[in-house]
């Protein structure tokens, strides 16, 4: 019988026996023939042709449906010949035919009674998820793997300069390659930083001057400046002065130059942008500006934490600095310079002005020179060929002039004066030898219908003390001038004077003599509030 279902007449076999089975169930209730009852085929291959599973699993299940038929009665062939060979055929239905012809829900031990139970559980296949998409569309492959990077070849052991310069070769070019798309390096083992590099410095000698600066850095911020069409005005440095935890205001001097034109405002309102160490930006506020000393104090709320700098000393002739500097991308940069003995160029206005011996960076100007402790000695300016430094002292007497009283005093002596100490070696040997002068300050130019011209200073004359000092420095000489101020911001005579006395070689006569001096003072062009009202 098992040949017999392989055969091609096994489907008219197949087919009345089922007939057979409708014909002897209309006595059954109509629960168990509406679950005999086969329901309609959905596949497009017809049932009897479609291959059987060997899977004996349903042959019980089979044959106590077709029993449990033949005990309800009136079934001719459920003892005869007929009758073994419709059982015999039940019991090779496989379970895709049980479950068609609904015989999976019968039971052979119960006789008319439907069974709950499944049978054995069926393995479920995995089913893919679909990509997105029509219907009917394969699933997009996955991008391929990017393959692995080369490893580093083993330093060359036998001591052969080719076989170095082959593995040095290779070993360039395996770093130069490319890092795959969407690879992630921890700044922590980038060989170069993200931004542009911090400028060599020639003049470091341990790993403390190192650490000196990097520690100096947190005190450093760009400043960009424009006017409100856009327009910019100029890209410097700052100096952080004062940061407050609690209001997160920080205070910041810079150069003039960033704000203001020959004297007076390009803007009256401009826009200032601080750029922080942290690559983020704060919209500065400007507070007030002095043209005479180039200088410029704004405001910003700050949320990342600043470290003021430490103002130190006065620079020295000689004296080893660092200038600092950050641009508008936050990036660092920093150099090493010495303070020049020399005297400021002709075409300098004012001649207390420092000079370095190394250039600075374009952003560096309004940045700090720093000493060999980290702390700020003056504020660098950049100029052909060697930059400008304004003295701490002066700075930070501004800035406290302007913290107490909103103005800055200037003096003014209406002359240039040229130290004897910044001559050249051979000009001093021919001063001391003609006219027994050491030290002191040589008049270099007198302004018309000024004080000095009226009280018969003229050019070439020596100031051999001042008030009974003998500290022939411009810059220390104008730090004290900018002190003797106070006084007059104290007071509310614009015309307040306070007498200098001075004591006058003449070179031409040969003599010393005294002279009084009403120094006088000015605070134009200082508080960006009363210019702006």
């Amino acid at each position: 019988m098992r040949s017999t279902l392989h055969t091609p007449q096994s489907p008219y076999l197949y087919k009345s026996l089922v007939r057979e089975r409708r014909e002897n169930t209309h006595h059954l209730p109509c629960r168990l023939r509406a679950s005999l009852r086969p329901p309609p085929h959905k596949s497009s291959v017809p049932p009897a042709r479609m291959p059987p599973k060997r899977s004996g699993t349903m042959k019980a299940t089979a044959a106590a449906a077709v029993g449990a038929a033949g005990t309800a009665g009136a079934s001719p062939v459920g003892g005869g010949p007929a009758g073994d060979a419709s059982a015999a055929a039940g019991r090779r239905v496989t379970r895709l035919r049980s479950r068609e012809l609904g015989l999976e829900a019968t039971t052979g031990a119960g006789g008319d009674v439907a069974s709950d139970d499944p049978g054995p559980a069926r393995k479920k296949g995995k089913v893919q998820p679909a990509t997105k998409g029509a219907k009917g569309k394969a699933a997009r492959a996955d991008p391929p793997t990017p393959p692995p990077r080369p490893r580093l070849p083993p330093f060359p052991k036998s001591g052969d300069p080719m076989d170095f310069l082959k593995w040095d070769k290779e070993f360039r070019r395996i770093c130069a390659l490319p890092e795959p798309a969407g690879t992630v390096i921890p700044c922590t083992v980038r060989r170069k930083p993200t931004g542009p590099r911090t400028v060599s410095i020639t003049g470091v000698a341990s790993v403390a001057d190192n650490s000196m600066i990097r520690k100096a850095s947190r005190s450093v911020v760009g400043i960009s400046s424009r006017i409100p069409d856009g327009k910019e005005i100029m890209q410097c440095s700052g100096i952080v002065v004062d940061w407050n935890k609690t209001s997160r205001l920080a205070t910041i001097v810079t150069c003039s130059a960033a704000v203001c034109f020959d004297g007076a405002l390009v803007h009256p309102n401009p826009k200032l942008l601080v750029h922080l160490p942290n690559r983020s930006t704060a919209e500065g506020q400007l507070l007030f500006f002095n043209a005479h000393y180039r200088i410029a104090l704004l405001e910003a709320l700050v949320d990342f934490p600043l470290e003021p700098a430490n103002f130190g000393s006065s620079p020295k002739f000689g004296q080893k600095v660092f200038t600092l500097a950050r641009d508008k991308k936050s990036s660092f940069f920093a150099r090493s310079g010495t303070v020049l003995l020399q005297d400021p160029p002709f075409f300098l206005k004012y001649k207390y002005w420092l000079s370095l011996s190394s250039a600075i960076e374009l952003c560096g100007t309004g940045g700090p020179a720093i000493d060999e402790h980290g702390d700020v000695a003056g504020m660098t300016f950049g100029r052909l060929p060697n930059p400008d430094v304004l003295s701490i002292s002066i700075l930070q007497t501004c800035i406290d002039m302007w913290r107490r009283f909103s103005r800055v005093a200037r003096p003014f002596l209406d002359m240039d004066l040229i130290a004897f100490e910044t001559l050249d070696i051979t000009h001093q040997e021919e001063i001391e030898s003609e006219h027994g002068i050491t030290d002191g300050f040589i008049v270099d130019l007198v302004c018309d219908d000024s004080t000095a011209g009226r009280l018969g200073i003229s050019r070439g004359d020596v100031i051999v003390s001042y008030n009974g000092l003998r500290d022939f420095t411009l810059h220390t000489f104008e730090e004290y001038l900018l002190n003797l101020g106070w006084g007059f911001l104290e007071s509310t005579d614009p015309s307040w004077t306070i007498n200098l006395e001075l004591e006058i070689y003449d070179p031409v006569r040969g003599t010393i003599r005294g002279v009084t001096f009403p120094l006088g003072f000015s605070d134009i062009c200082e508080d960006v509030c009363n210019i702006l009202s």
